[in-house]
């Protein structure tokens, strides 16, 4: 298994790298439009985390924003693929940078800094963006796509400067980077995380990670929002939000705060949140 998973991504990289970029994500979009039509299961996660992201019960209207979603999924996927292949020139025309003044400040201070996202848009070339710039990035991962994949995948990000750490056992570690003072990126809509906080998300109850506000508590490392949103294929735009001040509060009150600005980033650009997997547990 393991040998046909290298074989695979061997396969796959070396067509992103030979194809034309536009063969490379029309060959990745219609795999989407297979997937949305046969993946029921998937499909019926996204669309119920739609249903209350959007406030609508309408299933057509949630199936149009629904392949929307997998169309900007597949386009990650296949830019996954890309971005060994990319030159940092290439990676920063393709990329706009918005608030880079509230990072640097961030970074400044020596405090280290938890860059908090969500899997929206283009999460993965924005890393690999803000690394070509010289920021030194350390993120959290689970499995990637499959086990025997989630070995390569973390080898390109180590080759784009990013640091990969597993949940298990990567604490330590991730303090001791927030330590030297440099960036820990942490998806706030993550399950890889043990233990979670009970938030409201679109007026009603989800446990997020604790991770993020556990952290920034515990080291005092700052906790700044940061969202890579899709403007076309390739083109993304990278959202630098205001930190967020721990004044005192509690894990419940940070992740509260967190919860509100990713909240209202999922609420405009709710075709790009790859989320397939039921946030809300308990809604039919």
């Amino acid at each position: 298994m393991n040998a046909l998973s290298r074989i695979g991504y061997g396969v796959l990289s070396t067509l992103a790298r030979i194809l034309p970029p536009s063969i490379s994500y029309l060959i990745g979009e219609t795999l989407a439009v297979v997937c949305f039509l046969l993946c029921t299961g998937r499909r019926q996660k996204l669309t119920r985390n739609l249903r209350i992201v959007l406030g609508d019960s309408k299933l057509p209207g949630l199936n149009r924003v629904g392949f929307r979603v997998m169309l900007n999924f597949a386009r990650s996927v296949t830019e996954v693929f890309m971005i060994p292949h990319l030159s940092k020139k290439d990676l920063l025309s393709n990329m706009s940078l918005e608030g880079r003044e509230r990072l640097d400040s961030a970074v400044s201070a020596g405090r280290g800094v938890i860059l908090v996202t969500a899997h929206l848009g283009s999460w993965e070339l924005g890393g690999a963006a803000l690394a070509a710039l010289g920021y030194r990035i350390t993120t959290v991962a689970g499995i990637q796509f499959t086990r025997a994949l989630s070995p390569h995948i973390k080898a390109m990000k180590q080759a784009r400067g990013i640091d990969v750490v597993s949940a298990d056992g990567g604490t330590l570690r991730i303090a001791r980077t927030l330590k030297r003072g440099e960036i820990v990126a942490l998806h706030i809509d993550g399950d890889q995380y043990l233990g979670g906080i009970t938030a409201d998300l679109f007026g009603r109850k989800t446990v997020l990670p604790r991770g993020p506000a556990g952290l920034a508590i515990r080291t005092g490392a700052a906790i700044v929002p940061a969202f890579a949103i899709r403007t076309a294929r390739g083109m993304i735009t990278v959202h630098i939000e205001e930190e967020i001040p721990i004044d005192g509060r509690d894990e419940n009150g940070l992740t509260r705060s967190i919860a509100t600005i990713v909240e209202d980033y999922i609420r405009r650009y709710a075709d790009q949140w790859c989320m397939f997997r039921l946030i809300w547990e308990n809604e039919q």
